[in-house]
């Protein structure tokens, strides 16, 4: 990593809203322009630490790393943000990253260098790679073709691949580290869930034993004040007319009734 020349870029705000005794952090975000384009993370589950430009000066070219990588048009140093970032709860889990660019041009190749990540050599060695999307233009999911290197340079973990922007003006560009499945995705589903298994709700000892049981209820909510749900999945089979206890601190929505007790089945 000699000779490398850095930019350092850093942006990070927290959205704060307080209800009752809640303190709900509806983003941990960050927003910033950095040599020229706009990273963010700011949407669910993204997660971006800091950006740093490297220098692309025909010096640099010359002393850049051993990876074997195309040159590149674009060339950032990332870090991800560990779990649980600026709360009691921090750890070292640093696997997890998801950001967007924005403002770059069509066809012109970015290298990124993630810096801090876990040790992950065996994964990226057989054959792993991280997904991007750009939107709009190519919205699905895809695995990066190009070649990643995976290596440890001074006893860190270093990830450095290169993507080739698509044909497309003025989309933004994800990158992750594997497919998504965010909180609003899942609640989404849920929601559908809840649709298809609305008769559910009319279950009862007279149900047909082979009809499929559904039951969702908020267990209790996250300290960023998010819904924790719980769901019930079984047959009719055994079905009665009593139902779960409530537990203490746990399932406070008196007016959503717990699951059906069943004979012969617990939880």
């Amino acid at each position: 990593m000699s000779n490398w020349l850095l930019f350092t870029c850093l942006n990070t705000t927290v959205n704060l809203k307080r209800t009752g005794n809640i303190l709900k952090i509806h983003h941990r975000n960050m927003n910033v322009y950095c040599g020229g384009l706009f990273f963010t993370s700011n949407f669910d589950s993204g997660n971006l630490g800091r950006v740093q430009q490297v220098d692309l000066s025909d010096e640099t070219k010359d002393s850049k790393q051993n990876d074997d990588l195309p040159s590149p048009d674009y060339e950032f140093n990332v870090w991800t943000k560990p779990d649980c970032a600026n709360t009691e709860f921090e750890n070292g889990n640093r696997s997890w990253f998801y950001f967007g660019i924005k403002g770059w041009s069509p066809g012109k190749l970015i290298k990124i260098n993630m810096m801090n990540l876990n040790k992950q050599n065996k994964l990226y060695n057989q054959g792993m790679t991280p997904l991007a999307r750009t939107v709009p233009g190519k919205p699905r999911w895809e695995r990066i073709r190009n070649k990643v290197s995976p290596q440890l340079v001074e006893g860190n973990f270093l990830l450095s691949f290169t993507y080739q922007f698509p044909d497309v003006k003025n989309a933004m560009t994800y990158f992750v580290f594997c497919y998504p499945f965010s909180y609003e995705e899942c609640q989404r589903m849920l929601t559908e869930f809840d649709k298809r298994f609305l008769y559910c709700r009319k279950s009862s000892p007279s149900s047909d034993p082979k009809t499929i049981y559904y039951h969702r209820e908020v267990m209790t909510h996250s300290l960023d004040g998010l819904n924790i749900d719980l769901l019930t999945i079984t047959s009719c089979r055994g079905i009665m007319e009593e139902r779960e206890p409530r537990l203490k601190g746990l399932f406070q929505n008196n007016s959503h009734p717990r699951p059906h007790l069943f004979i012969g089945k617990r939880v």
